[in-house]
């Protein structure tokens, strides 16, 4: 089981702060310190409003904000909540109606002491500015078979983003992708190809996104992995990652 390291408050969304640039919608609107984001649908994090602070409005005048602002882009309006940073306003969510789902662990490691004590097999991890069809085509997103076209603008639109891409015997096998900001890199779309599984490619592809990352200031490295995904949080309890904060999504009542 991953380990529990209580962050404070502000710890928690100085954390949030640096991820949302690492995962950007190509529409945004700030409502004070309330991030709106839209981006087709294409997973939560682009699609939600992150709370970093106070909104400027009385709570049902933001909400109804928010609501109009996603309604204008064709989206239901939902939260995306950090815990314990904004526990208050997921309970006043709650007593209106709105739905939790989701809960998600913000896992965080040192790139220093990864590099010095994850196993590397050998393997060449090139890492790319933008990410080419094979990489394109050994992602996929919750299972779907194929992405949205906005997926590319949301997956490059970091200020430093990099793709790996392992290969074995020329074959495309494990990817990763990684994003460089303030200090830290959020690796997310680690993905094995089936048939290449259980041989710690895995370990090997987020290996390589670090080793390219620290030249380029990563001190930190975090990542985002669902509480019912047993199998991900297993891994990385194995490669000595803890638990940072949490947070859950909220719908808005239909």
């Amino acid at each position: 089981m991953t380990k529990s390291v209580p962050a404070a408050p502000r710890d928690v969304l100085a954390l949030e702060d640096v991820a949302r640039l690492g995962w950007q919608a190509p529409r945004t609107r700030w409502l004070g310190r309330w991030l709106l984001r839209a981006a087709d649908g294409w997973t939560g994090r682009a699609n939600s409003v992150l709370p970093l602070g106070d909104p400027g409005l009385p709570l049902d005048a933001a909400l109804a904000e928010v609501t109009g602002w996603y309604a204008d882009q064709g989206l239901p309006a939902r939260f995306c909540l950090p815990t314990p940073a904004r526990e208050l306003l997921a309970g006043a969510l709650a007593a209106r109606g709105w739905t939790a789902y989701n809960p998600t662990g913000v896992l965080t490691a040192d790139v220093g002491v990864a590099l010095r004590d994850w196993p590397d097999l050998g393997h060449a991890v090139p890492v790319a500015p933008e990410p080419d069809e094979e990489w394109l085509g050994l992602y996929h997103y919750r299972g779907g078979a194929t992405l949205p076209p906005v997926a590319r603008t949301v997956l490059t639109g970091a200020r430093e983003p990099g793709f790996a891409l392992l290969r074995v015997d020329g074959t495309p096998a494990a990817i990763a992708r990684a994003a460089v900001d303030d200090g830290w890199v959020g690796v997310t779309a680690v993905e094995v190809d089936p048939a290449f599984r259980r041989r710690g490619l895995a370990t090997a592809v987020m290996r390589g996104v670090l080793a390219w990352a620290a030249p380029r200031g990563a001190v930190g490295v975090y990542l985002q992995v669902a509480d019912d995904n047993a199998a991900g949080r297993a891994l990385y309890d194995r490669l000595g990652f803890t638990r940072h904060h949490g947070y859950h999504y909220r719908l808005a009542p239909s």
